[in-house]
């Protein structure tokens, strides 16, 4: 297949790494992460006896939001990629276009839990919980409506499907910057800690 065109976007680009060590995995098999394809869960590592010693640990390391530049507990990237044969006569099929996802997800994970009191780590897991289900929201959406990239890519000719499909992912990416000033980065959600 002679790939006539690809674009790639990335929202939520920038992931700041920090100063935390970091620990790659899958997406958990259940929850709100579930069944999303070719995500990478990358975890940085916090510790800490108390509510407020982990808040501190998350502070020094969090990553930062490139769409409003405030730092946040957690952060995806999704990219939408794809690709078209040609059609033998020098033009293009845009009806085989092929579209990939890949995400990335980074996350806070409470190591030593065994040295933190109960309480505070049934608080952890509530937080931790509530962030899942909150950017899980932001990866769901752009998996969910592929479709719509792929439709507006279709829509058009050689010319203009590459620009068709870049519109149709800058209304995914506009719908994650409005989730995020609505729920405040998942704080109305109960992603908070403390």
């Amino acid at each position: 297949m002679r790939r006539l065109a690809a674009f790639l976007l990335c929202l939520a680009a920038g992931l700041a790494l920090g100063l935390g060590a970091a620990v790659a995995g899958p997406p958990p098999a259940t929850g709100p992460l579930a069944g999303i394809p070719n995500l990478d869960v990358d975890y940085y590592e916090v510790s800490g006896r108390s509510v407020a010693e982990i808040r501190a640990a998350i502070n020094r390391v969090r990553p930062t939001d490139p769409n409003d530049g405030q730092r946040v507990d957690a952060v995806n990237r999704w990219y939408i990629s794809w690709r078209w044969p040609g059609n033998g006569r020098g033009g293009c099929d845009l009806a085989r276009t092929e579209i990939r996802f890949t995400a990335t997800l980074r996350m806070p994970r409470l190591v030593n839990q065994a040295n933190t009191p109960r309480a505070v780590v049934a608080r952890w897991e509530a937080y931790r919980a509530a962030l899942e289900r909150h950017e899980a929201g932001h990866l769901r959406h752009a998996w969910d409506n592929l479709g719509t990239v792929l439709r507006a890519i279709r829509a058009g000719n050689c010319a203009t499907a590459n620009d068709n499909g870049r519109a149709a992912v800058r209304v995914l990416a506009q719908w994650d910057v409005t989730y995020d000033r609505e729920t405040r980065h998942g704080f109305t959600q109960g992603a908070h800690f403390p």
